[in-house]
């Protein structure tokens, strides 16, 4: 075996895969591991216990460099040295030591959920790393990992987190049963692959699952009865089953006095439903308009060469652009990117009669609202339902409004997670759970979704 072993491992091809001969007690040795992804201590320790070892009897218990096991399976073998593991070979016998050092960034404040107050550590890239995070959080016996090897190329650790006795024990069953029989070539989007193969997302623009940064929002979703699957190389820890609602809640309001965070909350909800009906209610209620009462607006000109509909369409595509452009800007050039956007979007446009103050005015307000929204998944599809919620208006009238407004609810209603209801707790109704919507309850308030 050792020499299909040695064909396998490509040695003279993969500069970073090494062998070395050695020498215990007058027999031949081998040693073979990945210098990418060993800590080159452990090595160290291991070659020096080596030397001074006096007999092989019980030599897998008394290798001090941490987990060491034998194995007598290739392909096992082949993965755990592709992971880390130093091969020991001798007299026809292969023991795996454990001495994995990833490649890792330090500890550091999730960009993406920021806080004035608490803690400033999150997720990184390796899963170690991660459960560690959430075990300093939860001391408990309870607190379950249980670990998973995806994917015939990319071979990516998986692991299943929960809290025995608070999350839901058939689910856990189920997602456990779903993660074995996955069957791919690799994982190298990570999480967002293994949401897709999971939850089978397909077309549906809404978010199906939460993805979190912070270790304290894991940790206290996880005290709430929800499972988190972590997954190698992905500093995003996947969190169900959720609600549309658990997309706008944000840890900033734990953090501040009861009457402080529901205030917040309440504004950042409105500030969510502003950012999907600020603009159509406003199309529907301008003067020309088949909306007739008390409510009717009137447009500061009228000689427009432009509809205002297709102005809110411009201006919402051109807003979009610049975010993306944001996005994908180095820091040190995002400042001319905003002044080049103010001045074209501003002064330049409406001096040449290009948009109505009132379209930038709204669909400024209406991106700075879709920017509260704690979740970024759920942000853009409420982006993609308010330019669809544009279209239909600016074409039907308040009718399509209307029409529009009464399908989103019915197909949102319609999504289940496993055995949640997305719209939960809105439909079905549950007056308890209601104003948790609104109302930031208090940290010993428990209860499972």
């Amino acid at each position: 075996m050792l020499n299909e072993l040695e064909k396998r491992l490509d040695i003279n091809n993969n500069f970073d895969i090494k062998k070395k001969e050695i020498k215990i007690l007058n027999k031949d040795g081998y040693i073979f591991f990945t210098s990418s992804l060993i800590n080159h201590y452990d090595l160290m320790f291991l070659m020096e216990f080596l030397d001074k070892i006096k007999s092989f009897k019980d030599f897998d218990l008394r290798v001090y460099n941490g987990e060491i096991k034998q194995e007598s399976n290739l392909d096992t073998i082949l993965e755990d040295v592709y992971s880390g593991f130093i091969l020991l070979v001798i007299e026809e016998k292969y023991y795996l030591v454990d001495a994995k050092l990833y490649p890792n960034r330090s500890i550091e404040e999730p960009i993406t959920e920021k806080t004035i107050r608490g803690s400033r550590d999150g997720f990184s890239e390796s899963i170690n790393t991660n459960i560690g995070l959430l075990r300093r959080r939860l001391k408990s016996e309870q607190l379950v990992a249980k670990s998973y090897s995806i994917s015939s190329l990319g071979k990516t650790n998986v692991a299943l987190c929960y809290i025995k006795g608070i999350a839901d024990e058939d689910l856990v069953n189920h997602l456990d049963e779903q993660l074995n029989k996955i069957d791919v070539d690799s994982l190298i989007m990570t999480d967002r692959s293994l949401e897709e193969i999971l939850f089978k997302q397909k077309y549906t623009p809404f978010p199906l699952v939460r993805y979190t940064e912070r270790p304290d929002v894991a940790s206290i979703s996880l005290m709430y009865g929800k499972i988190a699957i972590i997954v190698d190389t992905s500093a995003s820890v996947i969190l169900t089953p959720i609600t549309i609602f658990d997309h706008t809640k944000h840890v900033e309001e734990f953090r501040q006095s009861p009457i402080v965070g529901s205030f917040t909350r309440m504004l950042r909800t409105f500030a969510i439903f502003l950012s999907l009906f600020l603009i159509p209610l406003w199309m529907c209620l301008v003067d020309n308009s088949e909306i007739v009462n008390s409510f009717k607006i009137s447009i500061s000109q009228n000689n427009l060469e432009i509809g205002v509909a297709m102005q809110i369409i411009i201006a919402q595509i051109i807003f979009e652009i610049v975010r993306l452009a944001s996005i994908h800007t180095p820091t040190t050039l995002q400042t001319g990117i905003s002044l080049i956007s103010a001045v074209i979007l501003g002064q330049v446009s409406m001096e040449l009669g290009l948009f109505l103050p009132e379209v930038l005015l709204l669909c400024a307000i209406s991106q700075i609202c879709n920017f509260t929204t704690p979740s970024y998944e759920l942000s853009m599809a409420i982006k993609l339902a308010n330019i669809g919620l544009i279209v239909i208006t600016a074409i039907f009238g308040k009718n399509g409004f209307i029409i529009f407004t009464t399908l989103l609810f019915l197909y949102l209603t319609s999504i289940k997670i496993w055995s949640v209801p997305y719209m939960y707790p809105v439909c079905p109704f549950d007056f308890k759970r209601i104003t948790s919507i609104f109302l930031r309850n208090s940290p010993d308030n428990k209860k499972k979704l």
